[in-house]
């Protein structure tokens, strides 16, 4: 996978995982009372793409985090000195 696929990965999975999220919100949401003036307020907004961006600037950051301890992990029995990012 080339790190333009890799982008898009993660873009589809914080689309994904955002939309799944306002799905459950829309189901919970169905279940009150909507006769109300706040019910109505209380209705869950779709994601935007700027929302969705952030989320996927989040999954890579964590992706990046966990490479890098990995990697420092990996330095570290290599040589069995302590590498510190």
């Amino acid at each position: 996978m080339n790190p333009f696929e890799l982008r898009f990965s993660v873009f589809n999975t914080a689309k994904d995982f955002m939309q799944k999220q306002y799905e459950a919100n829309m189901a919970a949401w169905s279940l009150l009372d909507k006769t109300s003036k706040e019910t109505l307020e209380l209705a869950p907004k779709f994601p935007t793409m700027d929302e969705v961006v952030e989320k996927a600037i989040e999954i890579n950051k964590f992706i990046s985090s966990n490479t890098e301890k990995e990697l420092a992990s990996a330095l570290k029995r290599m040589s069995g000195v302590s590498v510190i990012f």
